[in-house]
């Protein structure tokens, strides 16, 4: 589905999946569940695209429905993982749900990657990840907040590290420029997502830019 010109997204067994047009390539945000490269795979061909076009996967966490299908992906594109440097030892090891896979860049809050800016958001996880498409003022959140009814809710406690960290996480997102929020669950919030977000922190009692 398209969201954005060059940025698509494709509904996996349980989580989304972005492709996105960046300088110098694809960029896929996540790589589903280990059933989901196929139906990738087959979206990529739709669009018109071999799958060298992916040149990067980039990690928002190491979570099963997001990094599952990691390993099909990268040998069927030859695409190049990235993960934050808190999260490379669990996508090496598969957390003992899937075929763990190398690192091939390591990630740390501010670098970039094609274009996408690197923001670090613990919480969820120890190395979760948040990417900046500043092109098109696009956050990508993975399972900090997900959405429900046109509403941007918290991510149930019982699924997160630490959610006192995660709540933070989400406070530092509104120093940055964004107008759309792409979350792994739900429906992109477009035009509004900054609001959305701002909302959901008014309702949980914290202040913006922690």
């Amino acid at each position: 589905m398209r969201v954005l010109e060059g940025l698509y997204l494709i509904r996996g067994e349980v989580s989304n999946i972005y492709l996105v047009r960046a300088s110098g390539g694809y960029v896929l945000i996540d790589a589903g569940t280990p059933s989901d490269p196929p139906r990738v795979l087959s979206y990529i061909s739709q669009l018109g695209l071999e799958p060298s076009a992916v040149k990067f996967v980039l990690l928002t966490h190491s979570h099963w429905d997001h990094a599952g299908g990691l390993k099909e992906v990268v040998l069927r594109t030859g695409a190049r993982v990235a993960a934050h440097r808190d999260e490379v030892s669990y996508v090496r090891s598969g957390r003992g749900r899937y075929e763990g896979v190398e690192v091939d860049v390591v990630l740390d809050d501010g670098d970039e990657v094609l274009g996408l800016k690197v923001v670090h958001t613990p919480g969820h996880t120890p190395g979760s990840t948040c990417y900046l498409d500043t092109s098109r003022k696009a956050l990508f959140i993975g399972d900090l907040a997900y959405e429900e009814g046109e509403v941007l809710h918290e991510m149930l406690h019982r699924y997160s590290a630490d959610p006192e960290m995660n709540r933070r996480s989400m406070a530092k997102l509104l120093r940055y420029d964004f107008a759309h929020v792409l979350p792994s669950h739900g429906n992109p919030v477009l035009n509004r997502g900054k609001e959305a977000l701002s909302n959901l922190l008014k309702e949980l009692g914290l202040q913006p830019g922690l």
